[in-house]
């Protein structure tokens, strides 16, 4: 993360529980998750229109 941070590239930062991120990155906004496949099925939506949203600027 803090690689591309250099480079200035985006990250798209997942989890299942918020409590796994660091607090000083957890201002960046993140996709949460639940492991299972309704979990992954919104997961995959969720970073599907992020990444649209990253393309379209």
């Amino acid at each position: 993360m803090g690689i591309a941070h250099t480079l200035g590239r985006e990250v798209i930062p997942i989890t299942q529980s918020e409590a796994d991120i660091p607090f000083d990155i957890r201002h960046i906004r993140h996709v949460r998750y639940l492991p299972n496949r309704e979990g992954r099925h919104g997961l995959s939506d969720e970073l599907q229109q992020r990444l649209e949203f990253l393309r379209a600027r």
